[in-house]
């Protein structure tokens, strides 16, 4: 009998617990197009990509004409002359792929001009999330931008507006 007085007495508990605690959600991608330094970068950025795709695109078909000018020639060409034009093109697409690495890889020139132009505004977006929460008495917010499989969400528990205005 106190087994079950204690069983119940924890499920009481835990009731009450959950009940206690709130839950709210954002849209991250709502918050962001209000702020001008994030507009900002993201113009930037993409101008950069576009600039570097426009880079490579140019390298990619210097690389296409020196291939068909090979094949054009390739039956008039000594086997040596053919190797040589085969390792040129292939030495040619060897640095179009690290230059597309460095551009746009991990590590690469894009990526960290990224982070240095928005991991202060997605701070700052954090943190008016965080405050604007926590004057809710949220214990937990959800970004309904990158969380899948939401099937249901009461515009009540919305914090987006409420983090807008508390960044403004």
């Amino acid at each position: 009998m106190k087994k079950v007085f204690v069983i119940l007495t924890i499920c009481f508990m835990s009731v009450f617990t959950a009940t206690a605690q709130s839950v709210g959600y954002v849209d991250t991608e709502k918050i962001l197009s209000c702020i001008q330094e994030y507009i900002d970068a993201q113009n930037e950025l993409n101008n950069l990509a576009e600039k570097y795709k426009a880079e490579i695109q140019k390298d990619v078909d210097a690389i296409d004409a020196l291939y068909r000018d090979y094949m054009g020639k390739k039956a008039s060409l000594s086997a040596a002359s053919q190797q040589a034009k085969e390792n040129e093109i292939i030495a040619k697409e060897k640095a179009v792929k690290e230059k597309e690495e460095n551009y746009f890889g991990e590590n690469g020139v894009l990526t960290k001009r990224s982070t240095k132009l928005i991991s202060p505004i997605q701070e700052v977006v954090e943190d008016a999330i965080k405050k604007v929460a926590e004057s809710r008495g949220c214990s937990m917010v959800l970004d309904v931008t990158v969380t899948t499989g939401i099937v249901y969400k009461n515009s009540k528990y919305d914090l987006t507006d409420a983090v807008i205005n508390y960044l403004r």
